[in-house]
């Protein structure tokens, strides 16, 4: 049988050790209850000196008491030693045979006054005698009841001559108290044994749980320790990717446009390799973006902005976007407008019912999937349904976790997923404090819940809602677009992409006099796509505020950026009111409104939405509400797939 001493280490001690820690506890024990005990034996001792001073020998009786006072400084002193000892564990076993040779003397000591003063000619005397050894005896029985062999050489040797003494008196009356003192003496040593034993058991626990505690102590300090550190490395991981986010994202975004421009001029036996390319530079992109949404969850970097959203306006947005997806599947994709609003962050819900119908359609081969909104009190369970195999319950657990990919992707035949959709979905609902619940039954379907506070807004489309559009790639003749971007290769194949719809390209790697420059001898500019780091004093936003100056009109800005979209609309505000605050005047020129905000677009894009929100941001195109807002998270180009 094992406990927790065994599981703590206290079965490595040999039974010897165990022993010999426990014996130490118990002379310890005695040692400190020797005041106490001398004490008594003086209290005693002079009312033995008092009531035998005038009937017997007084030498003998100065000679007795001189050695019963002694005896107690003796105890003394060693008591005292032993508290000072430096070694008294290593060592107890010598202190433990001095206690008993100290019993043994005690014992001596009231015996022999039992033998000495025994006076049957006086009641009264011999009356005295008994009480004060008796009393003497039991008053020292738990002390010495502590350790056996002390008990042994004490009880007897302090009432056994006594005892033998009245039985030798041969009259009726001594010898019915000698019986009666046997008696008594019997019942002290079973209780004198029975109370150590108790005293040795008590000691045990004691330094048992003494083991118990300092194990546990030392195992919550490795806990600590191990959490510290644990902590350590998130810290550092979360650190290594948001330094190494923009590093990865820049190659990301080059390779992605020029595979696109490649795509176009790609003809005959090499366009299936370009197609090849493509499919894995969009599977690399959408690796890297999944780790790096990943690391923001668990850093706490993406918090969520909460406000009124139309469940029918994203149910929409889903539909046609899933629409297509499931019909080339043979699956029926319907959904269940429902009219109501819920306080949420729409971006990051709209990430989890993404990810969670790209997951239904993914794993389900026949049938269907639903998409609703069901009244729970005050709260609305989202719900996707699937006709799909279903999750084992063994594996319900484990679906969240990071790279797992449970027994209904293996019929995929290992296509379009990492394993890291459902625990992104799971950290985006600790964030938002949503819970998400999975019901299944394996071979029918699986159920996701999302639960979302119900809005106390009227339960109607909002006017003027904007219509989900597909993200078709528009025309951009007769527009001028200034482009600023330290990274050489994303600066040509972002001017090289550009111009591939029509645009004219202003081009440079930082504000800089060559720019303005040029476009102190350009007419018209009609938009400005900045990365926000640019390798200089000068960011992204101070730029757009500077061309913005030189050209005298707000003219629409992209930050196509690494950086965090709450950080540079933060920045983009703290420089508006700065300049504004040095010049009002400025304000035509620079920022009439909230419109005049720059559109956040997180690396690596995609070429299609990168159009799109080009095209919006120009006014030949309306983009949904739900896809423009600036987000920290890269969700804009999660909506584009």
């Amino acid at each position: 049988m094992t406990g927790p001493l065994t599981r703590l280490g206290y079965d490595l001690e040999t039974r010897e050790q165990r022993q010999e820690k426990v014996l130490a506890g118990l002379i310890a024990s005695v040692y400190r209850q020797v005041p106490q005990s001398v004490l008594g034996s003086i209290v005693g001792g002079f009312a033995i000196v008092v009531a035998f001073w005038h009937t017997h020998d007084q030498t003998l009786l100065v000679g007795w008491a001189v050695f019963a006072l002694l005896e107690c400084l003796i105890r003394t002193r060693v008591a005292y030693q032993f508290r000072h000892a430096a070694d008294a564990v290593g060592r107890v076993h010598v202190w433990a045979r001095r206690w008993v040779a100290l019993a043994a003397i005690s014992g001596a000591v009231w015996g022999a006054a039992g033998l000495l003063f025994f006076s049957p000619e006086a009641p009264d005397r011999q009356l005295v005698l008994m009480a004060v050894i008796m009393g003497v005896a039991f008053g020292s029985l738990t002390l010495y009841a502590t350790h056996r062999a002390a008990l042994w050489c004490f009880l007897p040797l302090a009432l056994l001559p006594l005892i033998v003494r009245m039985a030798a008196e041969g009259t009726p009356t001594h010898v019915t108290v000698a019986i009666v003192m046997s008696a008594v003496f019997a019942f002290a040593m079973f209780f004198g044994r029975y109370n150590g034993q108790a005293m040795f058991d008590s000691i045990k626990n004691n330094y048992e749980n003494e083991v118990l505690v300092a194990s546990m102590t030392h195992e919550k300090k490795v806990a600590d320790d191990a959490r510290r550190a644990a902590e350590t490395a998130t810290r550092s991981k979360t650190q290594f990717f948001a330094a190494a986010s923009h590093d990865l994202r820049q190659p990301l975004q080059a390779i992605g446009i020029y595979v696109s421009l490649l795509k176009k001029r790609a003809q005959g036996p090499t366009e299936q390799l370009v197609n090849n390319l493509s499919s894995a530079v969009e599977s690399l992109s959408k690796l890297v973006e999944e780790l790096l949404e990943i690391s923001r969850l668990d850093s706490g970097s993406i918090q969520p902005r909460t406000q009124e959203v139309f469940l029918d306006d994203m149910f929409g947005a889903l539909e046609q976007e899933f629409m297509a997806q499931a019909a080339t599947k043979g699956l029926a994709l319907r959904v269940r407008r429902s009219g109501y609003a819920v306080e949420t962050d729409q971006i990051l819900l709209l990430r989890v019912l993404r990810n969670l119908l790209a997951n239904a359609i993914k794993y389900t081969g026949r049938g269907g999937i639903l998409l609703a909104a069901r009244p729970r009190g005050g709260l609305v369970s989202i719900e996707v349904w699937d006709t799909g195999p279903g999750i084992k319950q063994q594996e319900l657990d484990r679906v969240f976790e990071e790279f797992y990919r449970g027994e209904s992707s293996k019929g995929d035949g290992g296509r379009g997923g990492f394993g890291l959709g459902l625990s992104i979905v799971k950290r985006i609902c600790s964030v938002l404090g949503h819970p998400l619940i999975v019901t299944t039954r394996p071979g029918t379907g699986t159920v996701f819940r999302v639960e979302v506070t119900l809005s106390s807004a009227p339960s109607r489309r909002p006017s003027g809602a904007a219509e989900v559009v597909e993200l078709e790639i528009r025309a951009l003749t007769g527009q001028t677009i200034v482009v600023l971007e330290d990274h050489e290769e994303i600066l040509n194949s972002l001017t090289k992409l550009l111009r591939s719809w029509g645009a004219e390209t202003l081009s440079s790697t930082s504000f800089n006099a060559s720019l303005v420059k040029k476009l102190s001898v350009r007419g018209r500019i009609s938009l400005i796509i900045a990365d926000q780091n640019l390798g200089n004093a000068i960011s992204g936003v101070e730029s757009t505020f500077r061309i913005r100056e030189l050209i005298g009109f707000p003219v629409p800005v992209i930050l196509l950026t690494a950086a965090q979209g709450l950080d540079v609309i933060a920045e983009f505000q703290h420089v508006l009111q700065a300049r504004l605050a040095r010049n009002g005047e400025s304000a035509s020129a620079i920022a009439r409104s909230r419109v005049e905000e720059p559109i956040v677009l997180q690396k690596p894009t995609t070429p299609a939405l990168l159009n799109a929100t080009i095209a919006a941001a120009l006014g030949l195109a309306t983009m949904p509400a739900i896809e423009v807002r600036p987000s920290p998270e890269g969700a804009l180009q999660g909506l584009a797939g």
